[in-house]
């Protein structure tokens, strides 16, 4: 039995925590190159893992339950298959246990059919089995797809098919010149074809209410997923023809409803290359009652105290004696804007609350669940249908033995961790570490006299489904052989910017333009809303028989001012980044442990300098490098090369982009 007092000190810094900042940190991708090198053999490369996770994690919400957000890892079982561990947040004992119950069948029936095809005299045919399974995923989402659509809605919210609508109504009163001059004349025909269509298929739903109908309406939308530039053309809209708000409920309606058929073609296509993934089984993960219970004594004649949480939480300062908590107290609420008395009733009744009536998250139960476990190989990735919280984000990362995309950066002051002795020393850690964070974040506080302010995060992204173009349902002869000559002619690609160091090793920057419709089709580009607005997630087929682990690159569209960073190890290379006109993806040949880059798409004020030296018309006031990409023409081959350097700046027809990089060397032999 837990006696020491860590639960209760856990249960201070997060209120303490929550109390400086709601969004300690904004949404940030997490690097797989901190998990420790398996001692077991996969048989998943972990790319696969972590796609089929994700898709899973996604379907797992399949009702609009905001109180039992699931999350899901997978176990190789050599001798079963795939176990697909699944757990949702709950408060109390048996909480969820309807969830639960829920997400098991809705994936046992799906499960059943991927067994069923691959089976010798199964009773579902492989010819039929992609569409077999996408009807078995709408009809366990089926509610949650009507939710995602505005059908099925309590919420006074416009309905997806008026969106629609309006939306073919202002895109129909556009000028074709200005379409032609940003190549969206093709964009702009098909979504009024394939719009028109979804509102039909809206409109058979209402008069009868069937799954097929809903699977025809999930198959519609992701035909207008399919169209090349959709997210340029509806952004295109003028915000008096239809808000930027309704634009982009949209474009995420449309990424998340088609991404139900895209998960069955990942499930089909995993299956049908990896016999393992075949015969999958649901375990659902059921704490014991103990872990929901108070250790006997530990509030006994304990009150959180404000005052002496911030004099242990305090920094010491020049000419002032640590702690003295009037002052203190005085100092911060100033910076707050509250009033003392109303934090010190903040504080007390949300240290008690998490105390009492705290919720174990799901990637939380799942740790639990292979701690108490133990199995032979460990799963190696965590999703929940929502990105990480900032508790669980920094739990995770103390774990150290799974790895989790993402996270939204939100705190939830009610998060605890359940009462298993197994937790113990990953519960000291995570203590600590949420400890040091209290104390920066009063140190900061004090510093800078004013709270660390950031935008509400999106905390439902997509992850990336790369998938194979040779899935993808035909059109016509013309889309046909418009696909066939995009797959025969690559992109082209601008001259890569080499730095050569010390031990001979390459790393490059590969820049070319945004593919325009000449240069894709619909078969080879569709994108999906990710992080908050602006942040776009492309998701880009992929050869069906690319090897891993060098997959075909993820695409994601920048947001100005924000800054994106990223891990290589050597003989990888990044995802391709979009930042207005300029493309670009980082290589890393050799020569070093690892390269950690920074990108970020300069804002107005801050490119202009760099802008005019581009022009001619001033200087960069330090050293950094300066590539103009328009200079190299359109898949050259020359070479921008230079040495001793670790930043330097890429522009192209007024954007301006900051690479930033960092190595560790290899000692040498």
């Amino acid at each position: 039995m837990v006696t020491n007092p860590e639960p209760i000190v856990c249960a201070e810094d997060i209120a303490l925590s929550s109390l400086f900042h709601s969004i300690p940190v904004a949404p940030t991708r997490n690097s797989a190159n901190s998990l420790p090198t398996p001692r077991k053999q996969y048989t998943l490369p972990f790319d696969t893992e972590r796609r089929l996770v994700g898709a899973l994690a996604f379907l797992a919400h399949s009702k609009d339950d905001v109180d039992h957000i699931p999350a899901v890892c997978l176990e190789e079982d050599a001798g079963s298959g795939l176990k697909v561990i699944v757990a949702v947040n709950n408060a109390r004992y048996a909480d969820g246990e309807g969830a639960l119950l829920r997400i098991e069948r809705g994936f046992e029936r799906i499960f059943a059919v991927l067994e069923g095809g691959f089976t010798a005299g199964g009773s579902y045919p492989q010819e039929n089995l992609e569409a077999q399974i996408l009807k078995e995923i709408v009809a366990m989402c089926s509610l949650r797809i009507l939710c995602r659509l505005r059908l099925a809605s309590s919420r006074k919210k416009a309905s997806f098919q008026d969106t629609l609508r309006h939306a073919v109504l202002a895109v129909k009163n556009m000028r074709r010149q200005k379409l032609a001059e940003r190549d969206l004349v093709k964009a702009k025909e098909k979504f009024e074809v394939r719009a028109k269509e979804v509102n039909k298929l809206i409109d058979s739903w209402s008069r009868y209410q069937v799954i097929v109908n809903v699977v025809r309406i999930v198959e519609g939308v992701h035909q207008l997923q399919q169209i090349v530039q959709l997210p340029a053309l509806i952004r295109m809209i003028p915000n008096q023809a239809m808000s930027p708000t309704a634009r982009e409920s949209l474009l995420n309606i449309v990424g998340k409803v088609s991404r139900y058929h895209e998960a069955a073609r990942l499930l089909y296509r995993t299956a049908k290359k990896f016999p393992l993934a075949r015969t999958m089984k649901t375990v659902p993960v059921r704490l014991p009652r103990e872990a929901f219970g108070m250790p006997s004594g530990l509030l006994d004649k304990y009150a959180p105290d404000l005052l002496s949480k911030l004099a242990e939480a305090s920094p010491k300062r020049k000419g002032k004696a640590q702690g003295q908590p009037a002052e203190l107290m005085t100092e911060i609420c100033t910076a707050l804007s509250i009033p003392q008395q109303g934090a010190m009733e903040q504080y007390s009744k949300q240290v008690m609350k998490t105390l009492k009536e705290g919720k174990f998250h799901a990637e939380v139960q799942l740790v639990a669940y292979c701690e108490l476990e133990r199995p032979a190989i460990y799963p190696r990735v965590i999703c929940s249908s929502k990105d990480a919280c900032f508790l669980c984000n920094m739990f995770l990362h103390e774990y150290g033995k799974i790895y989790t995309p993402q996270t939204h950066g939100r705190l939830y002051p009610g998060w605890k961790l359940p009462w298993v002795p197994q937790l113990a020393e990953v519960e000291r850690r995570f203590g600590q570490a949420i400890g040091d964070y209290s104390r920066q974040s009063c140190a900061s506080l004090l510093a800078t006299r004013k709270r660390v302010a950031l935008p509400c995060p999106n905390e439902s992204t997509l992850f990336t489904l790369p998938l194979s173009s040779t899935t993808v349902a035909i059109e016509s002869e013309s889309v046909v052989s418009e696909a066939s000559e995009t797959r025969t002619k690559p992109t082209p690609m601008a001259t890569p910017a080499e730095s050569a160091h010390e031990y001979g090793e390459r790393s490059s920057v590969h820049l070319s333009p945004s593919p325009s419709p000449a240069q894709s089709s619909d078969h080879t580009d569709k994108s999906t809303l990710v992080d908050g607005p602006g942040v776009y997630n492309d998701i880009t087929t992929t050869e069906e028989h690319c090897p891993e682990p060098h997959k075909a690159p993820a695409y994601h569209t920048m947001a100005q001012n924000l800054e994106v960073t990223g891990d290589l190890a050597p003989g990888t290379s990044s995802d391709v980044y979009r930042a207005g006109p300029l493309q670009i993806e980082i290589e890393h040949a050799t020569g070093v442990r690892h390269i950690t880059y920074r990108l970020q798409w300069l804002g107005v004020e801050e490119a202009m300098p760099i802008q005019a030296h581009a022009q001619g018309n001033g200087s960069i006031p330090t050293s950094t490098p300066l590539v103009d990409a328009e200079n190299l023409g359109p898949g050259s081959a020359g070479t921008v090369s230079f040495s001793g350097q670790n930043s330097l700046y890429v522009t192209a027809k007024g954007a301006v982009l900051r690479i930033n990089w960092t190595a560790d060397r290899l000692e040498r032999s």
